[in-house]
């Protein structure tokens, strides 16, 4: 098959409520929503939707290097656009977005032609549905305790709590009190910290905060900084995750070679694409390490093309970060993406599973 047509339409996306991390409060997720269409009359979509905070440029940075690659992908064979994804380096603002867009697109063109889910193209193996976790980033202490225990009522069984917002230690021990006894005991409750604290502000804060059970703390400390993040794990008694320090295969490397964490949260949107982040969830695993697959709090696009990666992982599949349609007013698609208990399945049908 080859490419007939490429078409990109953006998006901007409200947040249905307050959303805050410790780079500041959203509000509102921007994007693109890529159709390829091809001459055997088979349509596959992809999205494009970089995270500006991160460094991964703007929708406009994506949507001008789409312009530009559009004359040479358009009459290319199918394989021919996946090898010239695979080799667009990923050192210029929007390009991972961009590459996770074309080779999802292409991906779910092909699955649907075979008639066989994304993720069967991935792995061999794959699971039909993904435990999930809530994602509760509304600020003030009452409002994150109540979002989480309305998770909790949800059926999720494991909560990420964001931190490093509110303004204080004493502030952030309290806050995670809080969450903690709305969620009882036996709610499984992760930290993401955004790289909020430096290594003399993690160790103490995150001392006192094992009190309180933990699953794992995401990003304590800046991403790059990796000695850093070596330093906090071997001083505390939580499991350390990394998420802005696992962006590609060689960071990832880097942080089994420093032994800096004990998790790795993959983002296929900042991977560069669900084969990138396949790559790094092989790697982390083979060493031993939890593989946990997010969103980036995408429409629904690439919400369904991260649930097809995490349902590659190896079982027991830890709970994802997926659940992420809710924040937003709308994930665009005709039938929206269900959570169910604390799980999501994957959508019936070939590729992606999903229609815009």
């Amino acid at each position: 098959m080859r490419v007939t047509r490429l078409e990109t339409t953006p998006y901007r996306i409200p947040f249905a409520a307050g959303f805050a991390t410790a780079h500041g409060r959203a509000t509102a997720r921007e994007g693109l929503i890529l159709r390829l269409a091809t001459d055997a009359g088979v349509e596959g979509l992809g999205e494009a939707a970089p995270l500006t905070e991160f460094g991964g440029g703007t929708a406009a940075d994506a949507a001008a290097l789409l312009e530009a690659l559009t004359p040479a992908l358009t009459g290319a064979t199918l394989e021919a656009l996946l090898d010239r994804c695979a080799a667009l380096s990923l050192d210029r603002p929007g390009v991972a977005a961009v590459r996770c867009a074309l080779e999802t697109a292409a991906l779910d063109v092909l699955g649907r032609a075979r008639g066989v889910p994304l993720a069967a193209l991935l792995a061999p193996n794959h699971a039909a549905e993904v435990p999930v976790n809530a994602t509760v980033g509304v600020p003030g202490l009452e409002d994150a305790a109540a979002a989480a225990k309305q998770a909790v009522e949800a059926g999720f069984r494991t909560v990420k709590l964001k931190v490093g917002i509110a303004g204080s230690p004493s502030a952030e021990v309290e806050r995670v009190a809080a969450v903690r006894s709305a969620v009882g005991p036996d709610v499984a409750l992760r930290l993401d910290a955004n790289g909020a604290w430096t290594p003399d502000e993690a160790i103490p804060l995150l001392r006192r905060l094992a009190a309180y059970n933990l699953d794992l703390v995401e990003q304590p400390v800046p991403p790059g900084d990796v000695a850093g993040l070596a330093r906090v794990r071997r001083a505390v008694d939580v499991p350390i995750a990394a998420d802005e320090s696992a962006t590609t295969l060689d960071a990832v490397r880097a942080l089994l070679q420093a032994e800096a964490v004990d998790a790795v949260v993959v983002k296929p949107m900042v991977a560069g694409g669900p084969r990138a982040a396949r790559d790094i969830i092989e790697e982390a695993t083979d060493a031993g390490l939890r593989a946990i697959v997010t969103s980036t709090i995408d429409a629904g696009v690439g919400t369904a093309l991260a649930l097809h990666v995490a349902a590659t992982l190896p079982d027991p599949i830890p709970a994802c970060g997926l659940a992420t349609g809710s924040l937003l007013t709308s994930d665009l698609l005709a039938s929206p993406l269900e959570v169910n208990q604390g799980r999501m399945a994957l959508p019936a049908g070939g590729g992606l599973g999903v229609e815009v």
